[in-house]
C-alpha cells in the first residue's frame, strides 16, 4: 500500500509541475506570438524581449517558496544540504536573471546577454522541475523518512 500512495504522490507532483510550468510560459506565448503577428518577424528582437528574463525569475522564485515550505511543514531541522541547495538557487539562479533582466530593460543588449537569459531559462525550468519536486514532496509528506527514496516498481 505505501508504494502505491508514493506512486500517486510521484503522479501528483509531475502533472503539477507540468500545468505549472504550462500557465507561466504563457503569457509570454502570447505576447510572442502577437509579436510575431503583427510585427515582421525577426528571430533577435523575439530574443532581445525581458520577458525571457522575467520567466526565469519566476521560476527559480517558484523553486524557493517550495523548497522553504517543504522545510517548513517537513520540520527538517538537520538537514543543511536543502539550506545549500536554495542559497545555490539564489546566487547561481535568480540573481543573474535579474542582471539580465536589468541590462535588456536598460539597452544593453548584445547576442550575448539573449543567448545568457535563454540558457538561464533553460536552467530554471531544470531547477524547478528537480528541486521544485523536492519542494513539493517535502510538502506532501509530513516527514520524510530514509524508506520514501526506495525505488518503486510499478
Amino acid at each position: 500500500m505505501k508504494k502505491n500512495e508514493n506512486l500517486k504522490c510521484e503522479k501528483k507532483i509531475n502533472i503539477t509541475s507540468i500545468v505549472e510550468l504550462i500557465f507561466t510560459f504563457l503569457p509570454v506565448m502570447i505576447l510572442i506570438m502577437i509579436k510575431i503577428i503583427t510585427t515582421k518577424f525577426n528571430f533577435y528582437d523575439i530574443m532581445a524581449r525581458s520577458d525571457f528574463s522575467f520567466l526565469a525569475m519566476i521560476l527559480y522564485s517558484q523553486t524557493l517558496i517550495k523548497l522553504f515550505s517543504g522545510l517548513i511543514i517537513n520540520e527538517n531541522k538537520k538537514d543543511y544540504s536543502l539550506l545549500l541547495i536554495v542559497t545555490l538557487v539564489l546566487t547561481i539562479g535568480l540573481i543573474p536573471s535579474i542582471i539580465y533582466l536589468v541590462l535588456i530593460e536598460t539597452g544593453n543588449i548584445s547576442i550575448i546577454i539573449c543567448i545568457l537569459q535563454l540558457i538561464w531559462l533553460i536552467g530554471s525550468v531544470i531547477i524547478l522541475l528537480l528541486f521544485g519536486r523536492l519542494g513539493m514532496l517535502l510538502i506532501e509528506k509530513e516527514k520524510i523518512c530514509e524508506n520514501d527514496f526506495e525505488e518503486v516498481n510499478p
